[in-house]
């Protein structure tokens, strides 16, 4: 299985408590997988759902991030940390580690158009 995992995989962080020795333990492991480059969207050749159906088929935690645009980057470690420690993290912890789009709005004149001449075509929707 971990030949399908780390298939082009760029890196894998296996951390392991260094003062206790022989190192294993009672309980498994947090594995996580992290999709990067959800930036890329149009290049996407792994749906999200495919990827949350194969982190929920196999105990995965399951995080998409643009380490690029860093969309998520910080989240998806805080995630990480905060299950492993028994933290809950509530919606303002959540939400602060999320970026910001920022849009303006604008207010275009709502003049009302003329009557199409030939009432049985469909409208012309013109933009400009």
């Amino acid at each position: 299985m971990l030949d399908r995992c780390i298939y082009e995989a760029q890196e894998i962080l296996l951390v392991y408590d260094i003062t206790s020795y022989p190192m294993k333990s009672e309980t498994q492991p947090l594995v996580a997988l992290v999709g990067n480059k959800i930036d890329l969207q149009h290049n996407q050749t792994v749906k999200p759902e495919k990827h949350l159906r194969f982190c929920q088929e196999n105990g995965f935690n399951s995080h998409l991030v643009s380490a690029k645009a860093t969309d998520s980057v910080f989240l998806c470690f805080q995630k990480v940390a905060a299950e492993i420690l028994g933290i809950k993290l509530n919606k303002a912890e959540i939400e602060q580690s999320q970026r910001v789009v920022k849009a303006d709005i604008v207010n275009y004149n709502q003049e009302p158009m003329a009557r199409a001449v030939n009432p049985s075509r469909s409208s012309v929707c013109a933009v400009g």
